[in-house]
Formats: structure tokens, sequence, C-alpha cells
């Protein structure tokens, strides 16, 4: 057991969020290169690196969103495994808006459906 400040935390949950944390450091590598990519790409098909069309727009709340859970040493309720945990799954609700949300609903440049 350990203190979070407030409540005990049991051990198990610090080692999850250990291993939460290993799994969404390459994670948010990988999301913030595909997105570089996606702009040099965008710049050789259409002239510009960043249109603000909603799909690019998502994916840099995306890259926000899961960068806050990368700071728990600047920003201490991350320190809480469990409320790391319960935000991890939520952030990953903007995964979803930006693949489903945009290609479905909001439309643009990048929109399939």
């Amino acid at each position: 057991m350990s203190c979070d400040g407030f409540h005990r935390v049991p051990a198990g949950r610090e080692t999850l969020r250990d291993v939460s944390l290993v799994v969404l450091y390459p994670g948010i590598f990988l999301l913030i290169f595909g997105t570089f990519l996606g702009a040099v790409w965008a710049n050789i098909s259409w002239g510009s690196y960043w249109a603000w069309d909603p799909k690019e727009t998502w994916a840099l709340i995306t890259i926000l969103v899961y960068s806050f859970a990368l700071h728990g040493g600047s920003l201490k309720i991350f320190r809480n495994p469990t409320f790391f945990h319960i935000y991890a799954i939520l952030a990953f609700l903007s995964v979803l808006v930006t693949y489903f949300g945009v290609n479905l609903i909001l439309g643009g440049m990048h929109a399939y459906a």
C-alpha cells in the first residue's frame, strides 16, 4: 500500500498504471508521428501542411488529451491511479470521435462516408 496524498492506494493499481504508461508512451509517439506524416502527405497532395479540417483538428485534440496523461509529474491528479485509468478510458473517446465522428458526422476533406 502507498499513499497518494489523501487515500491509500493498493500496490496493484500503481503497477497497472505503470504498465499503462509503458503502453501509452509508444502510442502517443506513433500518434504524433502519424499526424506529422499526414501533414507531409497533405502538403504534397493539397499544397498545405494543415488546413484545420475536422479530421486534422480532432487528431490534434486526441494528441493533447493523451498528452495530459503523460504529465503525471506536473499534474498531481494524474498520480492517482484510479483517476489515471478513468481518464485513459475517457480519452479513448477522443479516438472514437476522430474516426467515427469525423467520418460519419462532421464531413470535410477526410470524410469517406
